[in-house]
Formats: structure tokens, sequence, C-alpha cells
């Protein structure tokens, strides 16, 4: 197998990424450490995706924080299944919410290339 081609494609998809799908890529590679108990990727993943939030919307921010806070003593205890269970949800509302973002901003853009006068 093509290792080096692997990680090429792997990079690439990181660099060209936008944020919302940086996190998706996060929660992804936590769901998959879950799956296989692995504590290191996973506890590694979590607090990478702690770190990942603005902490100038503490309300949003301290609640996830929390829940990424309890997920990691879930896997510090070796209870993956529950972890996997509440990032899995975590992950399906991020996909939902970049989703709608994105719908909107397509939206906005045909509007506005509307009002173009020629």
């Amino acid at each position: 197998m093509d290792y080096e081609g692997i990680d090429a494609y792997k990079e690439s998809q990181v660099v060209g990424a936008s944020p919302g799908k940086l996190i998706l890529l996060l929660y992804d590679h936590v769901i998959k450490c879950l799956k296989t108990c692995d504590m290191r990727g996973a506890s590694k993943g979590l607090v990478e995706l702690m770190s990942s939030l603005d902490l100038d919307y503490q309300e949003i921010s301290g609640r996830l924080f929390s829940l990424y806070e309890y997920c990691l003593d879930l896997v510090k205890k070796g209870e993956y299944e529950q972890a996997l269970k509440i990032i899995s949800e975590m992950r399906q509302m991020w996909a939902t919410a970049i989703e709608r973002m994105t719908a909107e901003e397509r939206s906005e853009a045909m509007e506005e290339s509307e009002d173009v006068i020629y």
C-alpha cells in the first residue's frame, strides 16, 4: 500500500480545510480513537478540541469545555462507549451547523449576484 500517497492526501485535506471542517476532522479522529479504545489518541484529540474553543463566548465555550472535560474523564476511566455516544452526537450537531451556514452563505451570494445590474 502507498502510505506516502495516503499521508499526502490527508495532509492536503487538513491544509485546505476551513476552520469548521478542521473541527469535523478532529471529531472524526476522536471517534476513531474511541472506537478502537485508543486512550492516548482520544485524549489528545479531546484536549485539542478544548484548546480550539473561543473563550470570548464563555456561555457556549464553557459548556463545550465541560462536555469535553467529562468525555476526557470517561476515557481515562476506560468508558469509551459513553464518550463515543456524546462525541458522536456533538459531531453530528457540528456537521448540521456547518451545512446550514454554508447553505445560508450560498443563498446570500445568489441574492447579491441577482442584485447586480448588467
